[in-house]
């Protein structure tokens, strides 16, 4: 599977219990607090098995998770 926004979105709502309305494209996830370091675990598992990718752990930082945005760009260089 590929993930898109749709996807990504709707995991973050679904598994992370997430407000919909409030969550965008650019939405920053940690650095506001909507999603903490725990929750990233989960995020990070759903992504490998979904996107098919492997994440580095040097690769785990804000730049390339902190947002669905940053999150598909991450996923777009590592393909």
């Amino acid at each position: 599977m590929s993930l898109t926004y749709e996807n990504l979105r709707d995991f973050l709502v679904e598994e992370l219990a997430l407000d919909g309305e409030e969550i965008t494209a650019d939405t920053l996830l940690f650095s506001s607090g909507l999603v903490d370091s725990f929750a990233l675990v989960t995020l990070m598992t759903y992504i490998e098995n979904e996107g098919g990718v492997t994440i580095a752990p040097t690769d785990v930082k804000l730049e390339n998770f902190d947002s669905i945005s940053r999150i598909l760009a991450y996923l777009e260089s590592a393909a």
